[in-house]
């Protein structure tokens, strides 16, 4: 039995291990699945000596690690390297690589938005591991999205970065939230004055809850929970080395049973 865990903080409310049980079931794969709280970067040294010595198979990465556990890292996909964070990682000729499959996850969410709406402006809330891998689907896809920071720095890597106080004047319809302000048990916070988004589309990354603050008061929403699954799939296949590919029916099978 291959053995996995989500490295992280504050991890109580994750829904990781049991939605990685359900993708397991689906493939006839034998996983455990931990929740491995680190409250320091320095403790992630110990996790990634596990996976070196054998007692972990792979791990996954989340808030607040997904960029400050790069430097433990051997070696980055050209994904995860473009992005500039991870949060899947695995053994592969005695390396320790990192990759992202957020990208996967939110590619899909992005995919369902434009299949209904083009959107002739995008900002991205946040400036973290998550709104990396937003950006370079957005920048994939052919969107050019600003993204908003409560401390711009010019040098991040992104290529329109303004504050919040700019971000009210730049002309947009779809509001992507990358941060986790209005994740449970602090449901009733939002990053930005709900009102902004009264006329626009948003696209929140937080799964739980389910309809989020922001989503509540947008045009029309979309919340993070098919990124959620679609991200742990993919990194199924890259621990097990397989391809299988995930379609709708297997998707809203998932879902349903994980919203039990």
């Amino acid at each position: 039995m291959k053995k996995f865990g989500l490295i992280g903080y504050k991890l109580n409310h994750s829904k990781s291990p049991r939605l990685h049980q359900l993708i397991a079931s689906l493939f006839n794969r034998e996983l455990s699945y931990d929740l491995l709280d680190v409250a320091h970067i320095n403790d992630v040294s110990s996790r990634i000596d596990d996976l070196k010595n054998g007692r972990y198979d792979g791990f996954n990465i989340t808030i607040p690690y997904k960029e400050a556990v790069l430097p433990f890292l051997d070696r980055l996909t050209p994904k995860a390297k473009k992005i500039g964070a991870v949060n899947t990682i695995y053994i592969e000729d005695n390396l320790v690589v990192g990759d992202n499959t957020d990208y996967d996850g939110f590619k899909y969410l992005l995919e369902q938005h434009l299949s209904m709406h083009q959107p002739s402006g995008v900002l991205i809330l946040g400036s973290g591991g998550a709104a990396k891998s937003s950006y370079a689907v957005c920048k994939d896809l052919g969107l050019d999205p600003y993204v908003v920071s409560r401390k711009p720095v010019q040098s991040s890597g992104f290529k329109n970065l303004v504050s919040y106080k700019e971000a009210m004047d730049i002309t947009c319809d779809l509001i992507i939230n990358a941060t986790p302000i209005g994740m449970y048990p602090h449901s009733d916070a939002a990053p930005i004055d709900v009102g902004f988004v009264k006329d626009k589309y948003v696209i929140d990354l937080i799964y739980n809850p389910r309809i989020t603050k922001l989503m509540d008061h947008a045009k029309h929403s979309i919340g993070g929970i098919d990124m959620l699954i679609i991200q742990a799939f993919v990194a199924q296949n890259i621990w097990f080395n397989e391809s299988i590919t995930i379609d709708s029916d297997i998707l809203k099978r998932i879902k349903e049973d994980l919203n039990e």
